[in-house]
């Protein structure tokens, strides 16, 4: 039944024309002819002809409300026409539902991703997988490029290479519940100040009996511990001074040699206490000059040998030289 309603006026003269009649030339423009035009929907499917005669078309136009088409172009081409994305939910997309897909492509191929809506969080591409995911670059490089890049592994976090390379312009912060790393040979160049800050233990264990460390600074290196400070070695334990030795204590200090001590002092030793106690088996003293300078001095030897090359002179105010047998030669 037809919808049309009938006119409220009609003319009453008869027509008279004021401008030519128009006369379209096909050979100036593209030709069109149409295999089908459906009634219900105006759907279409038709071919077109641009005016070279070379440039032809097979279009085929979905329902005229949607705006989606299918176009076979003379080049080879096929595209794709989605309609506009109304308020309707899911107007406007692309959907395909296969078994699996299969493709080539022997060129480049360029796809672009816009931003959804708001409802979509911003997001131009999202991509879900129920299975493993894995993309090669066979003999090519890989680039990702973003203002964030984020990376989640609800279990494990793997990057693997040859060669690893991670750089970054400013800082670079890593932060785990336990830091491991193994390797052969590892260097640290650092041209700024190198701290560590925390409350946890600074262990170095070396097993190798071969291993060595060496602290090499031109400038001052300074221990400040407000616990106990322990040294200890099974071999040789050397302190050199180049220009000058000293040590201090607010406590009484202690300088212990199980097996002997030898104090050497090649160009001279000055030893300046309030109170001096020496308890040894066997006390020598040899020295190019030696000054004892203490308010109370005491010696306690098994054997005491005091012995110069040239005048040894004790001096005091008083002085005691206790002995069963007392040899003066």
């Amino acid at each position: 039944m037809s919808k049309v309603k009938p006119a409220k006026t009609y003319p009453d003269t008869i027509f008279k024309q004021t401008t030519p009649d128009e006369a379209q030339q096909l050979n100036s423009g593209p030709r069109f002819n149409t295999w089908y035009k459906g009634w219900f929907t105006r759907s279409e499917i038709y071919e077109r002809m641009m005016p070279d005669g070379l440039t032809s078309a097979l279009r085929i136009e979905g329902p005229d409300s949607g705006g989606a088409a299918i176009v076979m172009n003379s080049k080879g081409n096929i595209k794709l026409i989605t309609g506009k994305s109304t308020d309707v939910a899911g107007s406007g997309t692309l959907d395909i539902n296969t078994q699996g897909s299969n493709q080539l492509h022997n060129g480049r191929t360029n796809i672009q991703y816009n931003e959804g809506g708001t409802e979509n969080e911003g997001q131009a591409l999202n991509i879900l997988c129920y299975g493993d995911h894995v993309e090669q670059a066979i003999g090519s490089e890989r680039v990702i490029k973003a203002k964030i890049i984020r990376i989640a592994a609800t279990e494990e976090l793997v990057l693997e290479g040859q060669n690893v390379s991670i750089q970054a312009q400013g800082d670079l912060q890593m932060s785990a519940s336990s830091f491991t790393t193994a390797q052969v040979n590892k260097k640290d160049i650092i041209i700024g100040q190198n701290m560590k800050f925390g409350a946890g233990e600074d262990t170095d264990l070396q097993f190798d009996s071969r291993a060595s460390k060496v602290i090499l600074s031109p400038g001052n290196v300074s221990h400040t511990i407000a616990g106990t400070y322990k040294i200890k070695s099974f071999r040789r334990t050397s302190i050199n001074g180049v220009a000058g030795l000293f040590m201090s204590t607010a406590a009484t200090a202690t300088l212990q040699g199980l097996a002997g001590m030898i104090v050497n002092g090649p160009g001279g030793m000055n030893l300046n206490s309030a109170k001096t106690t020496f308890t040894t088996a066997d006390f020598n003293v040899t020295s190019a000059k030696t000054d004892f300078k203490t308010a109370d001095f005491n010696l306690n030897a098994a054997k005491l040998d005091l012995t110069g090359s040239a005048d040894v002179s004790i001096k005091g105010l008083n002085v005691r030289i206790n002995g069963s047998k007392i040899y003066l030669n």
